[in-house]
């Protein structure tokens, strides 16, 4: 499992997180995402839980994608919650 370095958006602090999805013995790896999003930063630097939890709905080649994922997936939930 991987961890990115967290950012802030609109007044929110999200971190996503890749694992590897197809085990160790596989010829290729596959990973998916979560993102957690916090209502503060200082919220995330105590470890507390996240306010929200976003899922990643598909597996990618590289932990980078995935965590790009994740970040669009948390960004365009945020901007659905400041919509409403």
């Amino acid at each position: 499992m991987s961890r990115g370095a967290g950012e802030d958006y609109k007044g929110y602090y999200i971190r996503t997180e890749t694992r590897k999805v197809n085990g160790e013995n596989a010829t290729s790896s596959l990973y998916d995402s979560v993102a957690r999003i916090w209502l503060d930063a200082d919220s995330m630097a105590d470890e507390t839980e996240p306010d929200l939890q976003v899922e990643g709905e598909q597996a990618f080649p590289t932990e980078f994608e995935a965590h790009r994922y994740a970040e669009r997936v948390a960004r365009q939930y945020i901007d659905k919650l400041e919509a409403e």
